[in-house]
């Protein structure tokens, strides 16, 4: 990211520090950008440089306890309405409103947590990019492909996010994959959800987001499948749904151009 001009920078919250990467200056309103689980920042980088030349100042997190926003291995930290609490006290402390929040994924379900729970409305508009945010009705199923313990596991997880046409990982990236995703921060979050089942993934009280939101999602995406994604749309009053056709649940990496040409016309509007 730095090769494109980003600024590698720490919000300071006593005791700990949350990563993130600016780009741009300028006057424009900002937009943030939340990955997704068992991703990163770096994940958003065709995103990103996609609307470099836009003149956007672009903040994009490594969310609490990924990439190089570590967290102290304290298992009550991983949880994802703490994160939520944790980067809008970012938002704070960088002084930043009339936000356009980008999530994707856990990210989408995280940017739902920090609206909701806002008092000072500093995001103006939501872009939900195949978000979690309601219960999967195969859960058991999900979560196995969600948390992969196997290296067979892992090339089913790469198989949802990508489709049949991904070519699988060597044995080293499959077996560093697998390491890396079953560590304490990951077992942390996973036990804390799914504790905190009907708190986390919330259904209904997406009602009370009432800012413009627009729901962007893979047509053949099997982890946020089109059901929910129609769903959600109910819920939240003023949200408009787009289709990516023939793409699955990583939106941000297998249609960079269309992703960012929508963040474009919605930021505008």
């Amino acid at each position: 990211m730095k090769n494109m001009g980003g600024i590698p920078s720490y919000v300071n919250l006593g005791g700990h520090k949350i990563f993130y990467w600016k780009f741009g200056n300028g006057n424009k309103k900002p937009i943030v950008f939340f990955h997704g689980l068992l991703d990163e920042s770096f994940g958003f980088r065709r995103v990103v440089k996609e609307l470099l030349n836009d003149g956007y100042p672009l903040y994009v997190f490594d969310l609490p306890g990924y990439g190089k926003s570590k967290l102290p291995l304290i298992k009550y930290l991983f949880q994802i309405d703490v994160w939520a609490n944790l980067l809008l006290e970012c938002l704070e402390k960088l002084n930043l409103t009339d936000v356009c929040l980008v999530g994707h994924s856990m990210g989408g379900l995280i940017s739902q947590h920090l609206v909701i729970s806002d008092p000072n409305k500093r995001v103006e508009k939501l872009i939900l990019l195949a978000p979690g945010g309601i219960p999967h009705p195969e859960r058991e199923k999900m979560r196995k492909i969600l948390f992969p313990k196997t290296e067979r596991q892992v090339v089913l997880l790469l198989r949802y996010l990508y489709g049949e046409e991904f070519p699988e990982p060597g044995y080293l990236f499959r077996h560093t994959l697998v390491t890396i995703w079953n560590d304490k921060p990951n077992e942390y979050l996973q036990e804390n959800t799914l504790r905190r089942e009907d708190e986390i993934f919330f259904g209904e009280k997406m009602k009370e987001i009432r800012i413009p939101t627009l729901i962007l999602a893979g047509a053949e995406d099997q982890i946020t499948p089109p059901f929910m994604m129609e769903k959600m749309k109910s819920y939240i009053r003023k949200s408009k749904l787009v289709w990516i056709p023939k793409i699955r649940h990583a939106i941000h990496l297998e249609k960079p151009d269309v992703v960012a040409a929508n963040i474009r016309s919605f930021y505008k509007r």
